[in-house]
This record gives C-alpha cells, sequence and structure tokens, in this order.
C-alpha cells in the first residue's frame, strides 16, 4: 500500500507555442465543432501522458487536478494556490508554454516537477524547474516520489525504457471527453525502423513493447462506460512494428470490441509494410479491417526514391507495386482510409522535386496530406550528421508544419526551401486536386466500417455551418458527386450512404481549415527574413570553399 506524501498535486498540460498549426484543425473547430465547456474551441486530443501520471499519483495524493491549457483559459493561480507539488508534462512545440508556465509556479513557490519529450539537460527549463524527468518517467517516477516524501528528491532523473506492464495506464475520468473531438490509447512503444530523421528509436527503442491486452481492455471499457463512442487514436510508435505481435494486437482488439459490446472506430501510425505480398501482411489487413481501424497514417515521406535512400527508408521501395498503389492497395484491402506524411528538404531533393511531389500526392487517395520540411530532430541521426557538417542554423520548434527548414539544404538554400514548401502546399491543397483525392478516398473505403459510428455523427446545425460558412459554393460543388458516389456504391439513404455522405462533410470541415493554413503559410514565409547563410545551399557553400 503506497503512502501519501502530501496533500494535493495539479498536473498541467501546457498550450502549443503555436495554436494554429495544420495539424491542430483549429480553424475546423473553432467554426464548426460545439466549444468546449470554457467557450475555447475543442482541441483534437487529450493529454494521454498526463492522464497516465494521474492514474499513478492516486494513491499518494488526497487530491489531484489535470489543467489542459489548450481548453481551460483560467489562471493556474486557481487551482496551484493550495498544492504542494505542481507537474508539468509536454513535447518540444511546447517548450516555451512549458517554460512560461514552469516561471509561474515557481512564482507561487510551488515545488515544480517536469517531465516529457521537451526535457534534457540542455533545455532551460533546468534553471527553474525544482525536479525533471527525461525519457520514460515509469522506471523513475516511484524513486522521485519516494525521494519527495523524504525530502531528499533529486534534480533530475534519467528515465530509460521499461517493461510494458509498467506502462502508466491512463484514466479518462481525468479529463472531460466532451472537450475533445477523439479520444487517444497508447498500445505499443517503439520501432525497428532506422529513418536518419526519427528521434522514436532513441528515445523510445526498437524493441517493440506490447501493453498487457488486459490493461487496453480496461481503457476501452472505461472509455465506453464514460460514454466515448468516437474515434480513439492509437498513438503508437508504429503500430506494425513487430507483424506477429500486431496481428496478437489486433485479435485482442476485437476481443474487447466484442466483449464490452462496442468497436470504437479506430486510427494509427504505421508503415507501408502493410501493403508487403507476405502471409502475416495479409493477415494483419484483413485484421486491421475487423477490428474497426477506420483510417490509418502512414509515413510516405517522398516518391523520390533517391531520397528514400538517402534516409534510410527502405521499407517503402520493398515489393513491386508503386508508392501510390500499395496505398490504393491498402484501402482496397483493409476498408479504411490513408493518410500520408510527407517531407520535403532531403540532400537528395531539388527544385525539380516539387513537381514530383505535387503529383504524386494528387495521384493517391490520400486526401489528409501533413507535408512538411525536413527537420533535424534532437536524438536522431540526422541531427548528428548535419552537427558534423557544419550545416545546423537551429533548433527545431517541434512543429512540422511551421515552413521552416532548420539546417541548410544541399541542393537548394534555407530560402528556396521554404518557397518550395509554399508551392507544394498551394499544389496539393487547392480544391481541384483535394477533392479529387476525396472521391477518390470515398470510392475505396468500406461503407460498412464506417457506418456504425458515422451514419449518426453529424447535426443538422454542423451541416448547415459547412454549406453556408467559408467555401461553402466549393463544398456545394462536389457534394453532387459524393451523393452519386454514395447511391452507386450503397443505394439512398442506406446506412453506407449515410456513412460516405458524413465522410465527405468531414472532409469539407478538414479543408476549412488546411486552406486556411495555406494562406497562414504564404503570409508568414512572405514576411520572413534571410541571412546570407540562408540565402545559398550547402553545395553552393562548398564550391565557394574549394574556389
Amino acid at each position: 500500500m503506497n503512502e501519501k506524501i502530501a496533500h494535493k498535486a495539479v498536473l498541467i498540460y501546457p498550450e502549443f507555442d503555436t495554436q494554429n498549426t495544420f495539424w491542430s484543425y483549429a480553424q475546423s473547430l473553432k467554426m464548426y465543432a460545439p466549444a468546449s465547456e470554457f467557450g475555447l474551441p475543442q482541441r483534437l486530443l487529450p493529454p494521454l501522458g498526463l492522464m497516465g501520471l494521474f492514474s499513478h499519483l492516486k494513491p499518494f495524493y488526497d487530491e489531484l487536478c489535470l489543467i489542459d491549457k489548450n481548453i481551460d483559459p483560467r489562471p493556474i493561480s486557481e487551482f496551484i494556490a493550495d498544492a504542494d507539488h505542481v507537474y508539468i508534462g509536454g513535447m518540444m512545440a511546447q517548450e516555451q508554454s512549458l517554460l512560461k508556465l514552469g516561471l509561474e509556479v515557481k512564482k507561487a513557490r510551488k515545488i515544480l516537477i517536469v517531465g516529457g519529450t521537451a526535457i534534457s539537460q540542455q533545455s532551460p527549463l533546468m534553471q527553474v524547474a525544482d525536479h525533471l524527468l527525461e525519457n520514460e518517467a515509469e522506471g523513475v517516477i516511484d524513486e522521485l516520489l519516494a525521494g519527495l516524501s523524504k525530502a531528499n528528491a533529486k534534480k533530475y532523473y534519467q528515465g530509460s525504457f521499461v517493461a510494458a506492464e509498467h506502462f502508466f495506464q491512463p484514466d479518462y475520468a481525468a479529463i472531460n471527453m466532451q472537450n475533445y473531438v477523439h479520444m487517444a490509447v497508447q498500445i505499443s512503444r517503439g520501432c525497428p525502423e532506422r529513418c536518419e530523421f526519427c528521434d522514436i528509436p532513441s528515445r523510445f527503442g526498437k524493441a517493440f513493447r506490447v501493453t498487457p491486452w488486459q490493461k487496453t481492455e480496461q481503457s476501452f471499457q472505461q472509455m465506453k462506460d464514460l460514454g466515448w463512442t468516437g474515434q480513439v487514436f492509437v498513438v503508437d510508435d508504429n503500430f506494425i512494428g513487430n507483424p506477429r505481435k500486431a496481428l496478437e494486437m489486433l485479435k485482442n482488439l476485437y476481443q474487447i470490441g466484442e466483449k464490452i459490446g462496442y468497436h470504437h472506430p479506430k486510427y494509427t501510425e504505421l508503415t507501408l509494410r502493410l501493403a508487403d505480398e507476405s502471409p502475416v501482411m495479409a493477415e494483419l489487413r484483413h485484421w486491421f479491417h475487423k477490428a474497426n481501424f477506420i483510417n490509418g497514417f502512414y509515413g510516405v515521406e517522398t516518391p523520390n526514391e533517391a531520397s528514400l535512400l538517402e534516409t534510410d527508408k527502405r521499407q517503402n521501395l520493398r515489393g513491386e507495386r508503386s508508392l501510390v498503389e500499395k496505398l490504393r492497395f491498402i484501402s482496397e484491402q483493409t476498408g479504411a482510409g490513408v493518410m500520408m506524411g510527407m517531407i520535403y528538404g532531403f540532400d537528395n531533393d531539388s527544385d525539380d522535386s516539387v513537381q514530383e511531389f505535387i503529383d504524386f500526392v494528387n495521384a493517391s487517395n490520400a486526401p489528409i496530406v501533413m507535408a512538411g520540411l525536413l527537420n533535424a530532430l534532437p536524438c536522431t541521426p540526422l541531427i548528428t550528421r548535419m552537427q558534423k557538417q557544419g550545416r545546423m542554423i537551429q533548433t527545431s520548434s517541434g512543429n512540422n508544419s511551421d515552413g521552416i527548414i532548420n539546417f541548410i539544404p544541399y541542393n537548394f538554400s534555407v530560402q528556396q526551401a521554404e518557397q518550395n514548401y509554399l508551392l507544394i502546399l498551394q499544389g496539393i491543397y487547392n480544391p481541384q486536386v483535394y477533392f479529387a483525392r476525396v472521391m477518390r478516398h470515398l470510392e475505396l473505403i468500406d461503407p460498412e466500417l464506417q457506418s456504425n459510428y458515422r451514419a449518426g455523427n453529424n447535426s443538422l446545425a454542423y451541416l448547415i455551418k459547412i454549406l453556408t460558412k467559408k467555401h461553402a459554393l466549393t463544398y456545394w460543388r462536389y457534394l453532387p458527386v459524393a451523393l452519386a458516389c454514395a447511391k452507386r456504391r450503397c443505394g439512398f439513404n442506406t446506412p453506407g450512404y449515410m456513412a460516405i455522405v458524413a465522410e465527405f462533410f468531414s472532409l469539407c470541415a478538414q479543408y476549412t481549415h488546411f486552406s486556411s493554413q495555406v494562406s497562414v503559410q504564404r503570409k508568414n514565409i512572405a514576411r520572413r527574413d534571410y541571412t546570407d547563410t540562408q540565402m545559398v545551399s550547402w553545395r553552393e557553400l562548398q564550391m565557394s570553399e574549394v574556389d
């Protein structure tokens, strides 16, 4: 039995430093979704890590409080006045908010503990926080708590990879789920791939660690008990990192859905290995459908084969199918939609790569494309190489859609990279090509897979907003095509018909945000000032040194 170490702890999730990004859906949520309980727009996802910490801390405090500053505008002074300990956790993209909140906590003379992927011994939070936890907190949290109890806790705790049975179990009662569009759960950690730009293997290991299925069942059971029937993001680093274990996970998820009486619609992150022509991948595709995954996010990165080889993304080059064919094959086989992560700025990219990038995206069946400029992140082979070559310019913001590249590209300047990025965004998010991808998506998704969730998911008020507000004429223009697709595939006014129409309206709402973000990037890049170093390529710099 754990003993209480103090009366009250407050857990705070900081605001993202840039609230309005491509992947916040801020414009769409503000325009179409109901407001949160505090009047701010809903957020896409809850603070899963702090929800797990909340659950773990319950035996140690009389009172716990979790505050998400992304949806709660109230001053933290209202919550920390009688607190003994304040925990703040976040990512690189929240670093400035972490620092601001940390200073406010220390001004109130409270003991401050910070953790998350933003933490390192080089972080400015070292000068602010009483105690810091780097990497996986589960392995060191009890040592910290014992130290707090005895008043001899260390300044810094270096977490390491922990066994899956020790992963924090999130408590969904710690939040008001109606403040969020989707819920989240993590089943596995780690990825065996070797992509040069990715920090996952160094942060969470190459070994594929899987949460005991009983804990996963508890999470889905609690979500259902609390009334959640919406989408659940399975936030694994690479869901099929170990195909055999992934197959077992999918079968367990199906059985969990059967046991609790509801199969939540799910989506996750995984690789194009799902399109491989192997027996295990064929079985994975079958169970991906059966376990009610309605979408998958795939790290495609680039159609440039030389760039894929450069960044060691060889798994995308397996088999005879092209990348476009793999994406279509996955949707045909699973009935799920595909989303793509794409990157521009590899050493083998050039100005000529821009149109290849645009044409590839627009030939696909992926409406939603997370296109970003390559950044050298901490704890990656890429940053090691860039530092060794002397090409680093600045640290990354952690926001991969801010239109900034943080090192000197090889074949073009920083300025040209950012101009090319704008060309890419304009080329993939103009309405004609976006809705062409939407229609391919609607032709391929399985309406029955979507129908239980989608058919009753849209209120009349939501539809009226979409068809009367920004870009309404565009949405009216493509609505007859979507209706014809739904009728041809499912018959009129059937559950499948309604599911396809609802998916169309959802993608209209998302387009409102994507379109606004293209405008934001256009303005940001137009007023950006560049140094001399940012106006030449690394190749040109090397040539000038030779001359």
